[in-house]
């Protein structure tokens, strides 16, 4: 019953998460980088670059909502120790991962092609950082609950 709960929030959490991204990046993102452009003539070829550019890092973040909505599943069937939960583990870490390089490549190319800021640039470095660490960390994660699966596994072949 706690794993059903469980479960429940999770997935409610995880649809929270994706409608939040949606108005985003249909509202938020386009408003302010109209309003920045509005501000800032001079950066008028900024728009739809980085609009694409912004747009294309909601499909790592969609996929690890994706990955979470299958652990949160699992959860709920009370496998929480599963091969499968491994494996999505480790997709959101290579998710992360991959986000991350690309949100700070994607930054020196907009930067190398005069359409990025080096402040810019700085932040998003930080940030890139932290989702590295963020993605280490889950697939350390993914290690435990691994290990975690083969001992369940050896238990059940005991009873």
């Amino acid at each position: 019953m706690l794993n059903e709960r469980l479960s429940k929030w999770l997935k409610a959490v995880i649809c929270l998460l994706a409608l939040l991204g949606v108005g985003m990046y249909s509202v938020v993102v386009p408003w302010t980088l109209c309003t920045f452009v509005e501000q800032y003539p001079e950066f008028s070829n900024y728009f739809i670059p980085w609009l694409v550019f912004i747009i294309l890092t909601a499909i790592p973040l969609y996929t690890i909502l994706a990955f979470g909505w299958s652990i949160s599943t699992e959860i709920g069937k009370d496998m929480s120790f599963t091969e499968k939960n491994v494996k999505s583990l480790r997709g959101v870490a290579f998710c992360l991962a991959f986000e991350s390089a690309f949100f700070f490549m994607g930054n020196i190319v907009l930067w190398l092609a005069n359409l990025n800021l080096l402040g810019i640039v700085a932040v998003s470095t930080v940030l890139c950082i932290f989702l590295a660490c963020v993605a280490v960390a889950v697939n350390i994660l993914a290690h435990l609950v691994k290990k975690a699966t083969a001992i369940r596994e050896e238990n059940e072949s005991y009873i």
